[in-house]
């Protein structure tokens, strides 16, 4: 799946949107195998006091942004390196494109309240829509 998307995201994108369609997919398995899952990650986003953050991501109203170092003390670096990997980026690409990711991931999973039922076609075209 992800060597199919990133063969399709290929064709007409540009390099910022190549990469963030690379990371989508790493992303959402990632979120799901995260310990906890979706409400993990929450709780990591409530320890490392970025609570209001993470629950406007999760709300339909306006996104707080969160800085590249932010994510960093919350993710950890395994899931960083995960992401990257899986991603074909650095650790500092996938930091700065996670940043707008991440948002529109959580909004999603806002929506249906699951991580598992996340579709990686439709969050690929979700980030790709709010691309700026």
């Amino acid at each position: 799946m992800l060597n199919v998307l990133k063969s399709v995201a290929s064709v007409a994108l540009s390099p910022g949107q190549k990469q963030r369609a690379a990371i989508v997919p790493a992303l959402v398995s990632a979120v799901q195998s995260y310990p906890g899952g979706v409400g993990g990650l929450v709780a990591a986003f409530n320890q490392g006091g970025l609570s209001k953050v993470v629950s406007s991501w999760m709300s339909q109203d306006t996104s707080l942004p969160v800085g590249e170092n932010q994510l960093q003390d919350v993710l950890g670096e395994p899931m960083i390196a995960q992401i990257a990997q899986q991603s074909g980026l650095n650790n500092n690409q996938v930091l700065s494109h996670l940043t707008s990711i991440l948002p529109v991931l959580m909004q999603n999973v806002g929506k249906s309240g699951d991580a598992k039922s996340l579709d990686v076609q439709s969050l690929l075209a979700a980030v790709l829509k709010n691309d700026k």
